[in-house]
């Protein structure tokens, strides 16, 4: 009677298992209910963020479940919005174009809304709601406010090319990038820059975004798929790696810490990730790609949302889990062959093995025996071959779980003991 208990228990948690749905990806399309192109986003916390683009602002307070179009008293492409808090945000962009809202974005006030073919403002930095610095390209200036947009400082750069992207850690230090080969820095607020010397020998990058944590540690990528790090606020930048599949630019790279960080740009709304620190990436699977990534935005390792061409937002909450898988090419047989783990019962580390009969997406996930979501230990396109994945269990308990590998046409489920 225990056996056929067991047994009946067994099946209730696989069938449980097979209802979630397998066709879930590690990035999820939202509905945006536009197709303007995205080319700015910005979360504040889990629920509420911001994206702006060709001719609009959307908000979400529900993590992008909706996105609603905002009333704005100018019709221009926007390039960056940013946040300070819930209610005091600033968005900058074509033709000299400067908004501000104090409530979240239900009503914006125009700081400057100049002329066509006017300077544009391309990028914009605020540490707090007076605090802040704006530029882009034509005048080659910087703008700084104190006062929150009520009176500028206008600081002559020098710099050749349009900048791209400015970031400030604190009132005097900062940094910024340009599209002729520039990066600057600036100890006193601005008011002085100096050249910061990259090893890129004689080629002049286009240099694209910034990504800095802790005030110390940063990364910055360049058009043609270069990534620089540096780990002093920027006096020296090493060329640590470039981002594969060359025949497409990179618009933005954002790392939520040390080691977690993505990048995006031309190509059907190319992504890939790195998990240790930007030396090695892989190609992320986007559903229904089109167009490009302009932007990314993540609140910690798993949470996050990217926006790029024709309104597409996409986020996940799983950040997905890269694993090095090796390709045995066997014999296949069947559409997928899953195989028990070895060793089983096993301690921290298994290996899994499977055969798939076509090329596609697939995608090996883990669960509990409640039928809950633990681990993604992969989503990946594959070609069809025989397959080996070595699943590392540390931040799980002992128990028993269960893995299944799955396509958008089949799925198998097997079991798996964890002993520590």
């Amino acid at each position: 009677m225990r056996k056929i208990g067991l047994l009946i228990v067994g099946i209730i948690i696989i069938n449980s298992i097979i209802l979630i749905d397998i066709c879930k990806s590690q990035w999820i399309q939202q509905n945006t209910g536009t197709t303007m192109d995205l080319f700015s986003i910005k979360f504040i916390n889990n629920n509420t963020g911001w994206t702006c683009g060709g001719g609009g602002i959307l908000k979400t307070t529900n993590s992008g479940s909706n996105w609603n179009l905002l009333n704005l008293p100018v019709d221009k492409n926007l390039r960056r919005i940013f946040p300070i808090d819930s209610n005091n945000i600033y968005c900058v962009g074509d033709f000299e174009t400067i908004i501000k809202s104090t409530n979240g974005g239900s009503n914006w006030q125009i700081i400057r809304n100049g002329v066509f073919a006017s300077n544009s403002y391309l990028c914009c930095y605020f540490i707090n709601q007076n605090t802040g610095w704006i530029s882009g390209g034509g005048e080659r200036k910087i703008l700084k406010t104190t006062n929150g947009c009520a009176t500028f400082d206008s600081i002559v750069t020098y710099t050749s090319g349009f900048i791209q992207d400015i970031y400030f850690r604190d009132t005097l230090n900062g940094l910024y990038c340009d599209d002729n080969g520039a990066v600057r820095k600036t100890t006193n607020g601005g008011l002085n820059w100096f050249s910061i010397n990259i090893q890129s020998g004689t080629y002049s990058y286009n240099y694209r975004n910034f990504s800095i944590i802790n005030n110390q540690t940063g990364w910055l990528v360049t058009d043609s798929r270069k990534l620089f790090k540096t780990t002093d606020f920027g006096y020296n930048w090493d060329s640590i790696s470039n981002i594969p599949n060359g025949s497409y630019g990179i618009h933005c790279v954002f790392f939520s810490s040390q080691n977690t960080g993505w990048a995006g740009g031309e190509g059907y709304g190319s992504m890939f990730k790195s998990i240790d620190g930007g030396f090695n990436w892989q190609e992320e699977y986007i559903p229904n790609p089109s167009g490009g990534t302009h932007s990314i935005v993540f609140i910690n390792d798993s949470i996050g949302w990217k926006a790029g061409n024709l309104g597409r937002i996409y986020h996940t909450e799983t950040s997905g889990q890269i694993t090095q898988i090796s390709n045995d090419n066997g014999k296949i047989i069947g559409n997928i062959e899953l195989y028990q783990n070895y060793p089983n019962p096993f301690n921290t580390i298994t290996t899994i093995q499977f055969n798939i009969s076509e090329t596609g997406f697939y995608n090996l996930e883990v669960f509990d025996i409640l039928g809950r979501k633990l681990e993604e230990v992969f989503t990946k396109k594959l070609n069809f071959g025989s397959y080996k994945v070595s699943f590392n269990a540390e931040k799980l308990n002992s128990g028993t779980y269960f893995y299944r590998l799955s396509s958008n046409k089949f799925y198998k489920v097997k079991a798996l003991i964890l002993i520590k």
